[in-house]
Formats: structure tokens, sequence, C-alpha cells
């Protein structure tokens, strides 16, 4: 009987689907919560070098739905989002660390630090080098932040 009646209630929702009609066809939202969960995703895959089809297919949604909830909801691309996390890091690491920036560049998932350079210079208008000489947001040199020097 359980079996009967969730086939029956799949072929009832694929029915009123097709017909265009009802409550399924007028869910369309704005995409929020699709543009939240991406948000959450390039946190945490920032660095794998995932294309947006990755993150589509992590979401369970085309390119294009990802794409269009993006723009509607935020006025910027899903290549946007990704990219404005990347310089984020970039400029935290480039403020507190010493790091070399070639290091920096490999640690954020970039194969060759002349490409990062230019992506750099692109997003900021100023390349890695000149950002950290320019001391914008020096880091404080008498704080030790290798995992080394922990408790």
């Amino acid at each position: 009987a359980a079996m009967v009646a969730g086939h029956l209630g799949l072929v009832l929702l694929h029915l009123l689907r097709g017909s265009g009609q009802g409550v399924v066809s007028g869910l369309r939202g704005t995409g929020t919560t699709t543009v939240h969960r991406f948000q959450q995703l390039v946190e945490v895959h920032y660095r794998e070098e995932l294309g947006i089809e990755d993150y589509a297919r992590l979401l369970g949604v085309t390119r294009a739905h990802l794409h269009d909830a993006c723009r509607r909801t935020a006025k910027r691309t899903p290549l946007e989002f990704v990219h404005d996390r990347l310089i984020r890091e970039a400029l935290s690491r480039l403020d507190q660390t010493e790091l070399p920036i070639s290091q920096i560049a490999f640690s954020l998932g970039f194969r060759d630090p002349g490409y990062f350079n230019r992506f750099f210079k692109r997003q900021t208008g100023a390349t890695p080098g000149k950002y950290r000489s320019a001391g914008v947001g020096a880091p404080s040199r008498s704080v030790n932040l290798s995992f080394a020097d922990w408790p």
C-alpha cells in the first residue's frame, strides 16, 4: 500500500509539473537559497580550482540556473564571487604573513606565480609586491604566525 501511494504521488506530481499550473510552477523564487548555498561552497572550496560547472553540480543545479540566481540576487556572476574570495584571502595573507608571494600563490591554488600576479593586478590595480610594500595592511612583525610556535 505504501509503495502504491508513493508511486501515485510521483505520477500526480509529474502530471502537475507537466501541466504548467498549480502550486509547483508558482514556486520559482529569487534564487536566494541557491546563492547562499553557493557562497558557502565557495568558502569551503575556493582553493581547489573548481569551475562554475563543478559548483553547480555540487548544488544540484545547472550552470545557467546558478548564473541566473547570482545575477538576479546579487547582481554578480558566480565567477566574480570566486574571484572576490580569492582576492580577500590573498590580501589577508599579504597583510598578515611574511610568506613569499609565490608561496601565497601556490597555497591559493595558482600553479603559476606569474599568473597570480596578473590576476591580482587585474582585480586590485596593483601587483602583490606593490600592495605589500605599500604597507596597506602591514603585518605586525612582532607576531609570528607559524603553527610551530603555538603552545
